[in-house]
């Protein structure tokens, strides 16, 4: 595995977001040692604000390579961040396949990979409706790739208390990982969309019920398209 480009530069950027997250946030961390130090992994999480990528980097030792919007490429300091820690830029609303073939390449490159596939920040940290790119990356990097949820609880208040210069009670929640078992052939777009549907749901069942939004139903259904992984 070789080091991404300004591997080191990126280092020292995560190095100082840590500190900041600390002044910022009361965090407790759950769950992340299951990550493991080497190998290809994604990581899925709910998009509640820009902290929430920033957690992902910073809440374990391992480099991430994440994703960001391309608009966020065209602001001065989210701009230099992006840059530093190597962010594939995905144009948001569109099928980029330039961003998907980033992903399966950081994957093949046995790279840990950040995702949100809302996509969007929901702000109000409920559950919006996942994109099946995080699919269509799985399918074409492998599916024995892991898969590990994770749930950012409580970034919702980040503002009001910034407001009133109070640090943010945020609870980060790894969950248990999964893979993928679609069916044999060429999967379809309705099956793409429901395997979309499970990850989401492993996501929400790590959330409180109230955060759960779109996937509320789906944390008591058994996933169909998903091997999940015992518990350790």
């Amino acid at each position: 595995m070789t080091k991404p480009k300004r591997y080191w530069l990126g280092k020292l950027v995560v190095g100082i977001l840590r500190h900041i997250v600390s002044m910022l946030l009361k965090l407790e961390t759950v769950g992340a040692e299951r990550i493991p130090d080497t190998g290809p992994i994604v990581l899925i999480g709910n998009h509640v604000n820009f902290m929430d990528p920033v957690l992902a980097y910073t809440m374990n030792r391992r480099y991430i390579k994440g994703m960001t919007a391309t608009e966020t490429y065209q602001r001065f300091l989210f701009n230099f961040m992006a840059w530093s820690v190597d962010a594939i830029a995905v144009e948001r609303g569109t099928p980029d396949l330039s961003a998907i073939r980033a992903c399966v390449e950081a994957l093949q490159a046995a790279w840990a990979l950040y995702i949100a596939p809302e996509g969007t920040r929901s702000g109000n940290g409920r559950l919006q409706k996942g994109n099946a790119g995080i699919t269509v990356v799985l399918l074409h990097a492998g599916t024995h790739i892991p898969v590990y949820p994770v749930a950012f609880i409580g970034l919702e208040h980040f503002w009001p208390n910034l407001k009133r210069l109070r640090r943010t009670p945020v609870r980060v929640v790894v969950g248990a990982p999964f893979t993928l078992s679609p069916p044999e052939g060429r999967v379809r777009q309705a099956v793409r969309e429901q395997i979309t549907t499970e990850m989401m749901g492993q996501i929400a069942a790590l959330l409180p019920v109230d955060n759960r939004g779109l996937y509320a139903d789906q944390v008591e259904k058994a996933p169909r398209y998903l091997c999940l992984q015992a518990d350790t």
